[in-house]
């Protein structure tokens, strides 16, 4: 499987990703563009989100960490955390919630708790996840929002094509670690996925 060339409008499905605030236009407005997929990215009030009740196209999510849990329910989004599932040719995997900079935070990891649950979590073609890899479009001088290190060993031992995540205010969103796709979101984006998937 080839990686994402983000730039090249015609070749894989197409993804609305939605993450951390809500979108710069309406949600309706977006949704009526023709996409193959929904990924949220957490960080995102059922609110929000309300208007995905009614698409009638997979939708997929992970949770921030300042996330309750409810924010899916009655909106036919299938939380991947931690799981992988198949839709349009790939497949899909997730990993939700932050490194823990401070208490009482439902999805805050330490980073051996977030290393050690990773291990369970089989090669995908897309990564979806609210923090990014440590050491990639994360901040490693804020607690808040350092990168994970188990999402990091994660992508350099099973070399998914892209990851997408929120929760942190890079200068540039785009990277790469190794030949994974690291890709920033905040607000929406439509963002075209690899043609096909290899990761079964």
């Amino acid at each position: 499987m080839g990686h994402p060339d983000l730039s090249d409008p015609s070749p894989g499905p197409l993804a609305l990703v939605l993450a951390d605030q809500p979108p710069y236009v309406p949600l309706e407005r977006l949704l009526e563009r023709h996409v193959d997929v929904v990924l949220c990215l957490g960080d995102l009030s059922h609110q929000a989100l309300e208007p995905l009740g009614g698409a009638r196209v997979p939708k997929l999510g992970v949770h921030g960490n300042h996330d309750d849990g409810d924010e899916f329910t009655g909106l036919g989004i299938e939380d991947v955390h931690l799981r992988r599932v198949d839709v349009a040719g790939l497949c899909f995997g997730g990993f939700s919630g932050s490194v823990r900079y401070r208490g009482g935070l439902r999805y805050a990891w330490t980073q051996r708790r977030a290393s050690r649950a990773l291990t369970r979590l089989g090669p995908v073609d897309v990564l979806i996840a609210h923090s990014p890899p440590a050491g990639v479009n994360d901040d490693p001088d804020d607690p808040a929002h350092t990168g994970l290190d188990g999402l990091r060993a994660y992508v350099e031992r099973e070399r998914p094509a892209l990851v997408l995540h929120g929760h942190t205010y890079p200068i540039l969103p785009a990277s790469r670690l190794g030949p994974t796709q690291v890709l920033h979101v905040r607000g929406h984006r439509f963002v075209r996925l690899p043609m096909a998937g290899r990761a079964r």
